[in-house]
């Protein structure tokens, strides 16, 4: 294989997790002269700061080292501007992955110079450590995998004796995958298989919503695709600064793959609960930077009564034809949708439950403009070929 991959770990305060993620990366099928590792630690009070002092690695391991707090996606941007590979491939600090895992990312470099490829929709969860900050159910579920193996009774013992962190699996542990027996599925692997990759494959063949894979938990794309479009969006907190550039490059006109084997693994850690405040704002920054329909069909999946990836899917498929095929006639109609998704969004930013859309889409009850909506609104449901489209417009209105 001749491309090069620069493995980007961005990092704070995940030690040991990220010293296992390092030793499973020591165990892959191409040479280890095929791919350096950037270790870009954040400001980390743990041990992170110490790694390469303290252990040798059969591949190149680099430490870029800020004291600023810098975030996770300008972490990795600093990565990016540091690195030497062809291929950049994003891991989260506490991801292990098996032995093919560099190799899978660069055979698929090698066939397509403009792909993002991601594993992440069918990632594992496991648990490699025991944390006092675990919730009650991390805590119900690392007992229900630990219970039926003694060799880790001790460890439990400890941690519930109050005993603090305890780690269960070393690097031999981390060589022989001994982590896969204390995994699970999360539980939106099911929904990822059942409404996108089992309907539209690995190369996510006709889904209008392909850049939905852009995780950073395992992405990799070539150097090339930030030199053409720009580095991460540096948002505040957690989330969507992935997506994101998933998004822009799909507007570049990038192709998608889902890469299935090796599996990798997400060690469970306590997750702080402003987790989903943050990526509810960025969520928000994101659907106003684009605001486009493409983009803002995602929120039929935040309404009080839901809709699933493949009926946004279907959406945004009868949005197109119908666009399409009516010369305009319709665009004041797709124009108020777009509005009332814009205002769904601002209300789920401010803590608020979607309510009279329509108004806030300049659509008030009595008005000339909602009495014309509501009539195209009823020509397409007459013609039964837009069923989606219908039911998505239906639920709007209702709030």
């Amino acid at each position: 294989m001749g491309m090069r991959a620069s493995i980007i770990l961005p990092c704070r305060d995940k030690h040991p997790l990220v010293l296992l993620t390092l030793f499973a990366l020591e165990r892959q099928t191409v040479p280890p002269d095929c791919y350096e590792v950037i270790l870009v630690d954040d400001a980390s009070s743990d041990a992170t700061p110490g790694i390469p002092a303290a252990w040798s690695f059969p591949y190149r391991l680099r430490l870029l080292r800020s004291e600023a707090g810098l975030g996770r996606p300008a972490a990795r941007n600093a990565g990016i501007r540091i690195a030497e590979g062809e291929v950049l491939i994003f891991l989260d600090a506490e991801v292990l992955v098996g032995p093919g895992f560099v190799e899978s990312h660069l055979r698929l470099h090698e066939q397509d110079g403009q792909l993002l490829a991601s594993g992440v929709l069918t990632m594992k969860g496991a648990y490699t450590h025991l944390h006092p900050g675990f919730s009650a159910e991390q805590v119900q579920q690392a007992y229900s995998l630990i219970f039926p193996r003694p060799r880790h009774h001790a460890a439990w013992e400890a941690f519930m004796g109050g005993g603090g962190p305890q780690l269960l699996l070393g690097r031999e542990d981390i060589h022989a995958e001994a982590y896969v027996e204390l995994s699970f599925a999360k539980p939106m692997e099911a929904v990822f298989e059942a409404e996108i990759l089992q309907r539209f494959g690995d190369r996510l063949t006709g889904f209008h919503l392909p850049w939905l894979i852009s995780h950073t938990g395992n992405l990799s794309v070539r150097r090339a695709a930030f030199e053409r479009c720009g580095l991460f969006e540096e948002y505040e907190g957690y989330g969507w600064d992935d997506l994101e550039l998933g998004y822009r490059l799909f507007r570049q006109g990038y192709r998608f793959a889902h890469i299935r084997e090796p599996a990798v693994y997400h060690q469970e850690h306590p997750v702080a609960p402003s987790v989903g405040r943050e990526a509810q704002e960025n969520f928000f920054r994101f659907q106003q930077k684009y605001r486009d329909i493409s983009l803002l069909v995602l929120l039929l999946l935040y309404l009080p009564v839901p809709m699933s990836f493949y009926q946004a899917h279907l959406v945004l498929d009868e949005v197109y034809r119908l666009d399409a095929e009516s010369a305009g006639i319709y665009l004041p109609l797709l124009g108020t949708m777009r509005s009332m998704l814009e205002a769904a969004g601002y209300l789920l930013r401010h803590g608020q439950q979607p309510a009279h859309l329509a108004a806030h889409a300049g659509c008030p009850p009595g008005s000339a403009e909602r009495a014309h909506f509501e009539a195209q609104r009823a020509a397409i449901a007459a013609s039964g070929r837009w069923p989606t489209l219908v039911e998505a417009l239906a639920r709007l209105t209702s709030l």
